[in-house]
């Protein structure tokens, strides 16, 4: 799944890439760069050392963009806001979540903190991700945004095995 700025997916090449595409309002905050005009009115700095990004990676978010249609991006991301969700539905009561809207909702991904583990067990994130690994599970985004978190992302959980 795309973000909501149309930025390259995690696995090819990672927010830094920068954005592809926004809504208007978002203009103003587009990073800028030092050596080439780019950005908005409120740019932050770059994310990207080139200015433009990579224009190889650009063609993997053309290529979703086009494939999906107009009704296949509605479609995807209404799939990937309910599988992230139910997801974190089934985790609350097992795991801290973090950051959820005033209606205790996320988006296509949330966060569970398990510094809690640490506190009483003295199990670290690492452990829990290469446990996750032991079952053939390749384990979410760790310690980030918070060093003892995961982050989750239910759209792009993946075995490691065949």
């Amino acid at each position: 799944m795309q973000h909501k700025t149309f930025g390259i997916p995690h696995g090819g090449g990672g927010p830094g890439m920068g954005p592809i595409c926004v809504a208007e309002q978002l203009i103003p905050f587009l990073p800028g760069h030092p050596l080439v005009p780019t950005g908005g009115k409120e740019a932050i700095g770059p994310v990207s050392a080139a200015p433009f990004g990579s224009t190889s990676i650009l063609s993997i978010s053309w290529a979703y963009i086009r494939m999906l249609g107009a009704h296949g991006l509605k479609y995807s991301t209404k799939l990937a806001l309910l599988n992230a969700n139910y997801a974190m539905h089934r985790l609350q009561e097992h795991y801290r979540v973090k950051f959820v809207n005033d209606k205790g909702r996320c988006a296509h991904e949330f966060i569970i903190d398990l510094a809690e583990f640490d506190e009483k067990a003295g199990i670290k994130i690492m452990d829990v991700a290469k446990r996750l690994q032991d079952y053939g599970i390749h384990p979410p985004t760790c310690s980030w945004p918070i060093s003892t978190a995961m982050l989750v992302r239910p759209c792009s959980l993946t075995s490691v095995r065949p």
